[in-house]
């Protein structure tokens, strides 16, 4: 029997891109920083990069909160040592020749120059070596009524739906998990627990020729495919490289002066939860001075994008940065239903970069894989592709408003118009609106007008939030009753669930809304939305009026 091998050593390992020189991989500081070395190394045959030194605090900052509560003068200080090793693949291992690989010590990652590392290289070795069945701990961003971010951990190991994950949407920065790397030099055979984010934490080898074998072993590793049970949490990734960030930025600063890019108006999810339709709305720095008023109505892709017009194109996207817009429950903006929200949240834009498809999404950059767009597209036609036979909309007359025309669809329809009408529940205590118009079948229709450059986000959030709170809340359904009564309308308690939801919108515009025209986190929105409701047997279906 062979002599079992020492373990290896536990390594963060950065990958690292458009890396010239060595030096360009280091934040500038630390190359001239007093107390820090950097030195030409080899490590085996190759050539090295060995950067090192000490962070020095002449007072640690709890000093001063110490003090004043103790009356009593404390000087502290500490000594923080940091290191980073870089080395390049071997030979014809990476397709680039701008590749490294750094290992880093102590505070060593804060040495690396954040525009070089490779983003969520670690997830990426991780999904295609991790146990699907002994995922440890997951960190989700999940797109839904709020973009929110969560960790789980389940110390045993899991499967993804253990988690709650592989859904529509979702998009994983983080995982904790035992993985069969029997390349590496130390593993024998065993699984090794990994933790992959934009870095990798794994035990590597102790000499110089195991560790170099080793990077090799990964850099080879990112051209395999995922794990099948595990693709798709590489299908939709937070982007937080600061120089793509900066790059995606420039794109959208064209777009703003009239430039390429598919750009419009997305309705931020922070006021899905505080109720109601909007009556009015106060921008803040977005026009000049006196003219931040508050304004009747809901703000639309024209205004907006008619306000940045005011200012040279390269600074529209400051203006964008700095910018903001609160949401009133009143005309006279007396009743705030929302913070004030950053611009940014507010607008939806997509584009190409080196190739790839990246989305802005409620402030956040993502970069969205092909396989998951074409399946969010396939899912989004196959909801476009559902008719309604038993019901004929109206067409939309010129010039006429959503409460116009939603009293003459109730009229037509023999239901009973909603709008505006808000139903209470613990949840929401300002009130939601059930729909639009509610029909005696437990039909319940939303009717949005949207422009062209609009998202239609708003319609497909006020659904959801309407539909879960009438489905999971009898105080809802009570209210809704009431409603219902008030209006004239008679309606057995059953029948106060809803059977089906329509999604109704008229664009302002003589392109009709098909499942291409959506923004693809609209989409994304909407098949979470439809999937949902689906579960508690809801059918959805979406109708474009005339």
């Amino acid at each position: 029997m062979s002599e079992k091998k020492r373990a290896g050593r536990r390594t963060t390992v950065y990958r690292l891109t458009g890396v010239k020189t060595f030096t360009r991989a280091i934040r500038d500081k630390y190359l001239k920083r007093v107390g820090f070395e950097c030195k030409v190394v080899k490590v085996g045959e190759r050539d090295g990069l060995l950067v090192s030194g000490a962070m020095r605090k002449e007072r640690a900052d709890w000093c001063s909160a110490v003090s004043a509560l103790t009356t009593t003068e404390i000087e502290i200080g500490g000594v923080t040592p940091a290191g980073a090793l870089l080395v390049r693949p071997g030979e014809g291992v990476a397709a680039d020749d701008e590749v490294a690989y750094a290992l880093t010590y102590g505070m060593g990652f804060q040495l690396l120059e954040p525009g070089r590392i490779d983003n969520l290289f670690g997830q990426r070795i991780a999904i295609r070596a991790a146990d699907p069945l002994s995922l440890r701990s997951l960190t989700v961003t999940t797109m839904d009524d709020r973009s929110k971010t969560s960790r789980a951990t389940i110390p045993s190991g899991e499967g993804l739906l253990g988690f709650g994950v592989g859904d529509i949407g979702e998009a994983v920065s983080r995982i904790v998990a035992s993985a069969s790397l029997p390349q590496l030099s130390r593993s024998d055979g065993e699984s090794l627990q990994i933790r992959g984010a934009d870095a990798l934490n794994v035990p590597i080898g102790l000499s110089p020729d195991e560790v170099l074998g080793d990077l090799d072993e990964l850099e080879t590793l990112l051209c395999k495919d995922p794990l099948p049970k595990l693709k798709i949490l590489e299908q939709l990734a937070i982007v937080k490289n600061p120089e793509t960030k900066e790059q995606l930025d420039l794109q959208l600063s064209e777009a703003l002066a009239g430039g390429g890019g598919t750009i419009g108006l997305a309705w931020p999810f922070e006021r899905v939860d505080e109720n109601g339709t909007p009556d009015s709305w106060k921008p803040s720095r977005l026009y000049r001075r006196r003219d931040n008023r508050v304004r009747e109505g809901l703000p639309s892709w024209s205004d907006i994008y008619e306000a940045l017009k005011q200012y040279p194109e390269d600074e529209r996207l400051g203006r964008v940065n700095s910018a903001a817009i609160q949401l009133f429950g009143d005309a006279e903006g007396d009743v705030a239903i929302s913070q004030a929200i950053p611009l940014k949240k507010w607008i939806s834009f997509e584009c190409l970069l080196e190739g790839k498809t990246y989305s802005l999404y409620d402030g956040s950059w993502y970069q969205i894989h092909a396989d998951y767009a074409e399946n969010i597209n396939a899912q989004t036609e196959r909801i476009f592709a559902q008719t309604i036979d038993d019901l004929s909309f109206p067409a939309w007359d010129m010039n006429e408003d959503e409460d116009s025309y939603n009293k003459r669809l109730a009229e037509q329809l023999e239901g009973i118009c909603l709008d505006k009408k808000l139903i209470s529940t613990d949840l929401h205590r300002r009130g939601i609106e059930a729909c639009d118009v509610y029909l005696p079948d437990a039909t319940f229709i939303h009717v949005k007008k949207t422009e062209k450059s609009s998202a239609a986000s708003h319609l497909l959030a006020q659904a959801l939030v309407s539909a879960d709170a009438i489905c999971l809340d009898a105080g809802a359904r009570q209210s809704l009753k009431y409603k219902i009564e008030r209006e004239g309308g008679k309606v057995e308690d059953p029948l106060l669930k809803p059977k089906r939801v329509i999604l109704a919108m008229h664009r302002q515009a003589d392109k009709r809304i098909t499942a291409d025209s959506l923004f693809t986190f609209t989409k994304v929105n909407l098949v979470r939305q439809v999937n949902s409701l689906e579960e508690k047997g809801v059918k959805v279906y979406v109708v474009d009026i005339e």
